[in-house]
């Protein structure tokens, strides 16, 4: 998959939309693009963006990083969350860096089950991060009661 400039783009404007918006709802981000489209013109092109484009998962955790973490150690935070998207159940776990009062996922799992995450899952999701952030060093890991089989 190639990233051309129209890609740059929607990419670009999803970002200023999500800054701007604080959701991640794409009939909200559309009223953001600029120029003259109109917003159902704008939410397509969202929906094309998300169908044909694919982020390689150690890339935009880097990326992420290097707009959002601080100097020095990291404070991290795991959570899972779930709803409903039509009849589709959405539970995804996910490793977060904690940055300026807020928690910007950099990794996530989906889960293909209703409930809480188990500790092997858990793991694994520390051991992607580890495999593309081998030397960081972390100050402290944030969870919930529901990681309380991970204390200890």
């Amino acid at each position: 998959m190639k990233w051309n400039k129209c890609r740059l783009n929607v990419l670009a404007f999803l970002v200023l939309g999500l800054l701007e918006k604080q959701t991640v709802n794409f009939t909200s981000l559309a009223t953001t693009f600029p120029g003259r489209s109109q917003t159902l013109s704008c939410y397509r092109r969202i929906q094309r963006f998300f169908l044909e484009v694919v982020f390689d998962e150690s890339i935009m955790a880097t990326l992420i990083a290097s707009l959002f973490a601080p100097e020095g150690r990291w404070q991290l935070s795991m959570d899972r969350t779930n709803w409903m998207f039509g009849i589709f159940k959405i539970n995804i776990l996910f490793l977060a860096i904690n940055y300026k009062g807020m928690s910007i996922p950099i990794l996530w799992t989906l889960l293909p089950k209703k409930g809480c995450s188990n500790t092997t899952e858990r793991v694994e999701l520390l051991k992607r991060f580890r495999k593309i952030f081998p030397e960081q060093a972390i100050q402290r890991l944030l969870m919930d009661r529901e990681f309380k089989a991970l204390q200890g």
